[in-house]
């Protein structure tokens, strides 16, 4: 044991004396960096530059002349409509804009004679309630004559919660896509398809089980005024709300590069040996030819997850300089047959950092095999590369557009875990135990690979 320990040692030595792994370790830091700043570039263009998006007149004057033009049935209601948004300025995604739709709704009849859904009387009382910007008279009016206008229960239920915990309508788009009334609207939504499905008597038991727990998680949610929810905060390009727990969680997209930088390693130690001749001074030592092996792989191994690791801390400190710490409190919280489960956001984006290591496990594996059969570490190299950088696409191709279903039996359709533990690989009946079946698999034939080839190979 003691001796392994020493050529693991000497490895790591040799490789940290190289100019290539110090450049490794300072792109590592500044992939992180990049990241940051790409996600502070978007939290301020969302924050401060897109907001005259919402704020910019609305004009319908070309809508109205091509109205005018054409003379369909109830045109002059959809004129008055567009002039009552315009004259009262109101922005893209409030609660006003939606309501000027409502007052002015109308069908046609036979004879394309135009059936207001409002009476005068009730569009003047409606119409006062919007110019005013009176959302709790707009919510009440709903309430109580919401039946009338063919409101289902379900669709009532947000109005009621709103007044109930006195929650304003969103007045732009931006509001109706951050808490609480983002967590609303999707209660709200799997309300409206349960009701549906109870309705039509279609419903799925375990779809029906799925909305039941989204209604209970928003409810304990807004319950408990939980503003944010690890589980949903994992990418800085669909949020209007980016903080500390998005970044950190598209940081583990960051593990790609951490493949390549290591796959340049792996697929490099040992074919530098032979085509160096530095191969020589190993084997004069009495050392048998499996210790030097192993004792290569290990370093290469132990030092793609040091950088992981390296990886995680630095993006864990500069999410927090960047974004701040309000909200590292917060947790990753699931509901799943009515059981509520809150787990540590760290420890969450940590596991994700593991999943996604697999593939890089596999591919500095790969490169280590194909380096132990030739001298030339840029064939190691770039096959390992474009493996990783194909091998999903290849799989997504095979499966998804030829359907050859025996894909899921190479190593591309399995490193992936995340998405095999979620369900969404695309192969049916696709087990956490399977994947990792497939990847222990591969991971030995590319072992015995790099064992053949090295004890086996000559010394010139």
């Amino acid at each position: 044991m003691a001796k392994m320990h020493k050529l693991i040692q000497n490895e790591y030595i040799k490789t940290g004396k190289k100019v290539t792994t110090k450049v490794i370790f300072i792109l590592i830091a500044v992939s992180v960096l990049a990241l940051m700043g790409l996600g502070k570039f978007a939290q301020y263009a969302i924050n401060e530059n897109i907001d005259y998006i919402y704020e910019d007149t609305i004009d319908y004057s070309y809508e109205i002349n091509e109205a005018e033009k054409m003379q369909y049935p109830g045109y002059e209601t959809d004129i008055e409509r567009m002039n009552f948004i315009m004259d009262n300025n109101f922005q893209y995604g409030s609660w006003q804009m939606s309501a000027s739709h409502e007052i002015f709704s109308y069908e046609t009849g036979e004879h394309n004679n135009v059936i207001h859904t409002f009476t005068e009387e009730e569009r003047t009382e409606f119409k006062k309630f919007v110019v005013d910007n009176n959302w709790k008279k707009y919510c009440e009016y709903i309430v109580k004559n919401g039946k009338k206008y063919g409101y289902t229960d379900a669709e009532l239920w947000q109005y009621q919660y709103r007044l109930a915990n006195d929650i304003p309508l969103p007045a732009n788009t931006i509001e109706g896509f951050t808490y609480p009334n983002d967590v609303i609207d999707s209660v709200s939504y799997a309300k409206m398809q349960l009701a549906n499905s109870a309705e039509m008597g279609m419903g799925e038991k375990n779809n029906n089980s799925e909305l039941e727990d989204q209604i209970a998680l928003g409810l304990y949610r807004l319950e408990n005024d939980i503003k944010v929810n690890v589980a949903d905060s994992t990418s800085i390009f669909v949020d209007y709300n980016i903080g500390f727990w998005n970044i950190l969680g598209q940081s583990a997209s960051l593990i790609t590069v951490i493949g390549v930088l290591i796959i340049v390693i792996a697929g490099s130690t040992i074919s530098e040996e032979f085509s160096h001749g530095t191969i020589k001074f190993l084997l004069i030592n009495p050392v048998k030819r499996w210790k030097i092996l192993v004792a290569k792989y290990a370093m290469c191994v132990s030092l793609g997850f040091i950088m992981i690791v390296l990886l995680y801390v630095l993006s864990v400190i500069f999410s927090m300089i960047f974004f701040g710490v309000e909200d590292i409190g917060c947790q990753k919280l699931t509901i799943s047959n009515g059981i509520l489960t809150a787990e540590n956001g760290f420890v969450v984006v940590f596991k994700n950092y593991m999943f996604r290591s697999v593939q890089v496990l596999v591919m500095a594996t790969l490169a280590f095999a194909i380096s132990s059969l030739c001298k030339n570490s840029t064939l190691s190299i770039g096959v390992s590369l474009f493996a990783m950088l194909s091998g999903n696409t290849m799989v997504s191709i095979l499966k998804k557009n030829l359907n050859i279903d025996w894909v899921r039996y190479t190593v591309f359709a399995n490193t992936d875990l995340s998405a095999v533990i979620d369900g969404s690989t695309g192969f049916a009946n696709h087990s956490l135990g399977f994947a990792i079946a497939v990847v222990v698999i591969h991971l030995v034939v590319f072992w015995l690979i790099a064992w053949d080839g090295f004890t086996k190979r000559e010394i010139q």
